[in-house]
């Protein structure tokens, strides 16, 4: 298992990763997951849940390992001052996910994922009306999160996690309305997780998860051809800093017969510590730094699995997720608004082998009357439209 670790690493080190959450966070850790609209917090566990919820690491026998891929095509449009529009360019972003869970003995189970959390693809044309601001915007973020789940009780179970979060961030924009400026950075910072299960029942359960908030400063480099003494001030060493949010997540599972189960999850996501973009080149931001003032969200999902026969699993599930991103401070970098997100899929599993396929169509409500800060103070407005996303996903899964 580690060679497969160590490979979907670095298939996600070298992919794009593509927002499919409000802000840009990522919630794509598994093609059941996404059938059922993430709510894999307090149902029956695969390996999976050392993403969503270590503590459910306790339901599991023996090894379990898992690996997987989804692919996401996101489209929006974005019209500025109701005149110019400009479509993002079509692309295909992909995230792939990989786990391992050992059960240890009776009460003390270890585990390891390899995923996303975090994400941003956005990319229009080079020439268009908003290139001084972005004309690209990428963010590539790997987590790797040892975790331990250990059973109190019968009911009860804990998990414990550290992770460590690579991630790396590129930004292309227009200066003075012919040069070129690319900006690029990494850095890996740490946070840690606790969650805890609960079935006080064999027909309810409830799953509880705290992640942290971690701070990276990604440092790298700035390049730019603009001649002469503007392009001293835009060639050097780049540096930033962001604290990736820190949230809560709460959900609960019902089983009202035996082949059917429902589960509501809310997570509450702290995007207010994203409070300015501040670039710095040489230890100067050229154009000042720029204000985000994101706000906290709620996202709220429930999904359902079905058990058609003992091999086959039907599952679907809905989800609203508020965007961060208030109207009078808009960005290009994040061209959208709140989501909701419609998903279904299938399940099979034998003996040993399991194989999982989801599919989530992703609609963006339209926003009008986006402000948009751009260079000097400005404020220009834009309309957010027609964005939307397909989600394919697929995973297999071993036990022995």
């Amino acid at each position: 298992m580690g060679k497969i670790v160590a490979a979907v690493m670095l298939a996600l080190l070298l992919t794009g990763q593509q927002v499919s959450a409000a802000g840009f966070a990522v919630y794509e850790w598994s093609a059941r997951g996404n059938a059922l609209g993430g709510t894999t917090m307090a149902r029956k566990a695969d390996a999976s849940v050392v993403a969503s919820n270590p503590a459910a690491m306790t339901g599991l026998n023996g090894t379990q390992v898992m690996t997987g891929l989804v692919a996401v095509a996101p489209m929006a449009t974005v019209s500025i001052d109701g005149r110019q529009s400009a479509d993002g360019k079509d692309n295909v972003w992909l995230l792939p996910h990989a786990y391992a869970v050992h059960q240890l003995g009776e009460r003390y189970w270890l585990g390891i994922g390899v995923y996303n959390r975090f994400g941003l693809g956005t990319e229009f044309d080079e020439d268009w009306a908003g290139s001084d601001s972005v004309y690209y915007a990428g963010i590539k973020s790997v987590s790797v999160t040892p975790v331990l789940g250990m059973k109190l009780t019968d009911t009860w179970s804990i998990g414990l996690g550290v992770e460590a979060n690579y991630f790396d961030f590129e930004q292309k924009k227009t200066v003075a309305g012919t040069y070129d400026l690319k900006v690029r950075g990494d850095d890996v910072g740490l946070g840690v997780s606790v969650s805890t299960l609960y079935a006080p029942t064999d027909w309810m359960s409830f799953g509880l998860m705290y992640r942290s908030a971690i701070d990276v400063h990604p440092r790298g480099e700035a390049e730019s051809n603009a001649p002469g003494g503007l392009g001293d001030k835009l060639n050097g060493d780049a540096d930033g800093e962001i604290t990736l949010p820190d949230s809560w997540s709460l959900g609960m599972c019902l089983t009202p017969i035996d082949r059917l189960s429902i589960e509501v999850d809310v997570t509450r996501t702290g995007w207010s510590s994203y409070e300015e973009l501040d670039i710095r080149i040489n230890g100067v931001n050229p154009s000042g730094p720029v204000f985000k003032d994101w706000k906290d969200t709620w996202r709220l999902a429930i999904g359902a699995e079905y058990a058609l026969t003992p091999a086959w699993d039907l599952r679907a599930g809905y989800v609203y997720d508020e965007t961060p991103v208030r109207t009078e401070r808009a960005d290009y970098m994040v061209p959208a608004n709140d989501r909701q997100l419609f998903s279904a899929g299938l399940g099979w599993h034998g003996d040993a082998w399991s194989v999982d396929l989801g599919y989530t169509y992703l609609l963006i409500i339209d926003r009008k009357g986006a402000e948009i800060h751009v260079n000097g103070g400005d404020v220009e407005t834009a309309d957010f439209e027609d964005g939307d996303a397909h989600l394919v996903g697929m995973s297999v899964a071993y036990r022995f």
